[in-house]
């Protein structure tokens, strides 16, 4: 860095922890300097064992489009972590208007905002140290001394760019994004995110001039300079066709730089806002000097811009005339680029004093250093161009001529002192229908270590408050924790714990397939997932969306409904109705919903609305609903169902049609709904899926329902429908599945996702131990079925039994002139009723129907109220028959 230091004597190979200062010797900068990068040295170290390479906290930096129309991003605050530095945005920033990249038009790393068709994106974060001094930043300055500056101090730049790449992963953008760092002669170590320079230096001394006689005494060469001098040499221009560079060298580590503004001549003439400090460090023809422009805004706590950090590099020249001390005016010989003359994008120019400039140099050429005795040889690692900025000091003292300072710098090429730089990704981007889309996101989130709890103390892996949850808050910590660093497959799986509090939502959250093997627990009693406002449409797909995820867990959750308007999309019949949904799962394995409550409300004057505690389409393999409580809060304080036209129901399971085409299949995989309580529904469980493997509910509680549980396949949803009711205006269980059949699908959702064919598939279904209460809804005198199962094959069928059902140890109750528990289409599976107790409460009510096969189908021990409909015997009389077998009936 050019500040004003004698020496460098920081070596971190010699691993050396601390400067310890003795008694009676002189004070050195070089040793206050060594213990300053020994420190910080150690706390980068430290940060990356602990945060890791790069990581947000808090979610900072999240890309999103500009505020405006156009291509322009907005960066979001936070804080980012990038190997060990920490950097943070208090505010949102625009990608155009970066207060540390004020000299970004003209800079050839900026990617200008596109006017049209932009193309895929990857976006990244790249900091660099700069050294600031008094002249930069006037309040470095003390009035009580002069106005004499003191120490420097040392600021990280931060500096989002953009790369327009061809992948739509941060992996493979990363990938891309390194070979264009290359390309800039930097090499990215994503161990610790530095982007180093392939430059290397290597110092020599010139020889003697002459041959050597054999008679005087040997002649060796040196430094030939009388003072202690400390040399900075800097790549200040990299032609890429030749692969050719220029060198700009100095004394003082060219430390001189100067204020300057520029009048309106070409070439211009540069005033200097204060004289040199002795005529012997006045600008001389021959001497070589760097315009600079302001690169990033220096800023008090108040928002004032008291100074402007200057750019490491700018234009290079050597002076055809010297400094003017009556005017303090300098003449360039060549005009500067517009950019430097334009006060809106450069509002300080800065003059750096070199000695000389030596050009068109090709890699591994020595290049002599005039007057010094010294030469140097910039060599560059693995075949890179050399990188423009690279820069390296070293001592030379006339007491030891044929020594540098650090010595290793004649010994091997040595990489630059600076600048020192690092990288952080943050995400791929495309733009669709000229429309802001994130492609990936590649920030690392890391929650902080009090909300961590230690694996020895418990399971969770997170802890949120509802103070961290508010607005996006929750959706944010779920999204870092699932897209931190873990384990593949369940050793991976993380759990975030909410303590107990109302957790308010703007927006759903949204679980996708980045955010399988996540649970989600409820930690202590009290929990309350909640909706800001019911005015709001943001929900119509449920309070939380699971898409194309497994392995989700959500459990000791209080889900408050809110009432979701109707709006525009879907079906006639959609649009009018108010909406209530919990959890919306789609294309999901292994969704594990336990220890819940799912709280419903119904709308005001009886209109249309619709309620679903667990609203699952598409593949649901391995759904699991546990302990957990669905109940209906009427308005009037009365227990039962809804009025109509309200239909509210605990598990629905859908098919459903897109927009006219061919309908996504519901498939049902090996589901366990256990132990649940649903208490005033419309129905309890509504199912109409292609099923595989073994469907168990039991041990489950329906308290004044309307309907019990309905089972069925997909070809039977219409047959359900015609079912013969008594004719009334009511809103049931079964209105619900033809509405859900026409529900649209979550946006997260997309037609090429994989779906189930409509196949026929041998399964197991179990109904045990539940307790199934119906009754009527208001101003009705019947209620719905409390078991209806339809199975997969009619009467006429001519295959032999594939399936089971055991239907055992329920008690169902209801009150209709038709069957209280229905087996339809059962023919070709295996069927076993023992040990209910069925009653129908109405006088001319059946108790139960059975339509089976006669080979497959046992019904015995049962306890009947209302008349009952068995398949026959193959005994003669009067065993031709299973009421015999069963009491009442």
């Amino acid at each position: 860095m050019a500040t004003d230091v004698t020496r460098t004597s920081y070596d971190p190979a010699r691993r050396y922890t601390g400067v310890v200062v003795q008694q009676g010797r002189i004070s050195l900068d070089a040793e206050a300097n060594e213990q300053s990068a020994i420190t910080a040295g150690e706390r980068l170290e430290a940060l990356v064992d602990v945060v890791g390479p790069a990581g947000t906290p808090d979610g900072g930096y999240a890309l999103s489009a500009g505020p405006s129309a156009g291509f322009d991003l907005t960066v979001g605050p936070g804080t980012m972590y990038v190997g060990g530095v920490r950097v943070g945005l208090a505010a949102p920033v625009q990608y155009s208007d970066q207060p540390d990249w004020l000299d970004a038009y003209g800079d050839p790393r900026f990617t200008p905002v596109p006017e049209r068709d932009p193309e895929r994106e990857h976006v990244f974060l790249e900091l660099t140290e700069y050294p600031v001094t008094a002249t930069e930043d006037p309040m470095l300055r003390d009035p009580a001394l002069g106005g004499v500056d003191g120490a420097a101090r040392l600021r990280i730049v931060q500096r989002v760019r953009r790369l327009s790449v061809l992948a739509g992963r941060c992996a493979d953008a990363l990938d891309a994004t390194t070979r264009a760092w290359a390309d800039e002669g930097l090499v990215f170590r994503p161990d610790t995110m530095r982007l180093e320079p392939a430059s290397r230096l290597q110092v020599e001394f010139d020889g003697p001039a002459t041959a050597p006689n054999p008679c005087d005494p040997a002649a060796a060469g040196g430094y030939l300079g009388a003072d202690n001098q400390n040399i900075r040499v800097q790549v200040s221009h990299v032609d890429p066709g030749t692969g050719t560079f220029d060198l700009l060298w100095g004394w003082d580590n060219a430390s001189f730089l100067y204020r300057v503004t520029s009048d309106d001549a070409s070439p211009p003439t540069l005033t200097l806002d204060r004289s040199p400090v002795d005529t012997y460090h006045h600008p001389r023809t021959g001497q070589a000097v760097q315009v600079l422009r302001a690169a990033a805004s220096l800023t008090a706590e108040d928002g004032r811009t008291e100074g402007w950090a200057a750019a490491p590099t700018g234009e290079s020249a050597v002076l055809t005339s010297p400094y003017d001390p009556d005017t303090r005016a300098v003449a360039l010989p060549a005009p500067l680029p517009a950019a430097y003359l334009d006060p809106d994008r450069t509002p300080q120019l800065y003059l750096r004093v070199w000695e000389g400039l030596c050009t068109g140099i090709t890699p591994g050429t020595a290049v002599t250093l005039p007057g010094t005795g010294v030469r140097v040889r910039v060599t560059v690692e693995g075949g890179l161009p050399v990188h423009r900025g690279a820069g390296w000091s070293f001592a030379v003292r006339p007491a030891t001529p044929d020594g540098v300072l650090p010595a290793r710098l004649l010994r091997a090429p040595q990489p630059p002192d600076g600048p020192r730089m690092w990288a952080c990704p943050l995400a791929v981007i495309d733009w669709p229908d000229d429309k802001f889309r994130l492609l990936d996101d590649c920030r690392r989130p890391f929650a902080p270590l009090v909300d961590v709890s230690t694996r020895s103390q418990g399971c969770c892996t997170v802890t949120i408050t509802p103070e961290q949850a508010r607005g996006d808050g929750l959706q944010r910590i779920i999204d870092q924790v699932a897209r931190s660093p873990r384990k593949e497959g369940r050793d991976g799986r993380i759990t975030l714990c909410l303590r107990p509090g109302r957790y308010v939502l703007d927006q759903p959250l949204v679980f996708t397939r980045e955010h399988s093997a996540l649970h989600l627990e409820g930690c202590g009693d009290g929990v309350v997932l909640d909706a800001r406002g019911s005015g709001s449409h943001a929900f119509g797909q449920g309070m939380i969306v699971v898409v194309g995820a497994w392995d989700v867990r959500i459990s000791g959750i209080e889900f408050r409904l809110p009432l979701t308007p109707p709006d525009e999309q879907g079906s006639e019949q959609i649009r009018r109705l108010v909406r209530s949904i919990g959890v919306r799962p789609v294309n999901c394995h292994d969704l594990t919903i336990s220890r819940c409550a799912f709280v419903f409300l119904v709308p005001r004057d009886e209109q249309p609305s619709l309620g679903v505690g667990v609203f699952a389409g598409g593949i649901c393999d391995g759904l699991v609903v546990t302990d957990t409580a669905f109940e209906c809060r009427r308005r009037d304080l009365v227990a039962g169902p809804p009025p109509a036209p309200q239909a509210v129901v605990g598990v629905l399971v859908s098919s459903t049609v897109i927009r006219g085409e061919p309908r996504v299949v519901a498939r049902l995989g090996d589901m366990r709904l256990r132990d649940n309580v649903f208490s005033g529904l419309s129905g309890a469980v509504v199912a109409v899926a292609v099923c595989s493997g073994t469907q168990v509910i039991d041990g489950n509680r329906a308290d004044r329902c309307h309907d019990g549980v309905l089972l069925g396949l997909l070809e039977q949803e219409e047959a359900t429908r015609e079912r013969k009711e008594p004719p009334r205006e009511r809103a049931s269980a079964v209105d619900a599945l033809l509405v859900a059949v026409q529900y649209p699908l979550p946006d997260q959702f997309t037609v090429s996702d994989p779906v189930p064919p409509p196949e026929q598939v041998p399964s197991t279904l179990m109904v045990r131990d539940n307790r199934i209460e119906c009754v009527p809804v208001p101003d009705d005198r019947f209620s719905g079925t409390a078991l209806l199962v339809l199975g997969q094959r009619p009467a006429d069928t001519e295959e032999p039994a594939s399936g089971s059902a055991l239907v055992h140890g329920n008690q169902l109750s209801g009150m209709l002139p038709y069957p209280v528990a229905v087996l339809e289409n059962m023919h070709g599976t295996s069927v076993t009723i023992t040990g209910n107790v069925v009653s129908n409460l109405h006088a001319e009510g059946k108790s139960l129907q059975v339509d089976g096969s006669k080979a497959a189908t046992a019904v015995t021990g049962n306890v009947l109220k209302g008349t009952a409909d068995f398949p026959g015997r193959l005994w003669p009389a009067p065993l031709n028959t299973w009421l015999p077998f069963n009491a009442g009936g």
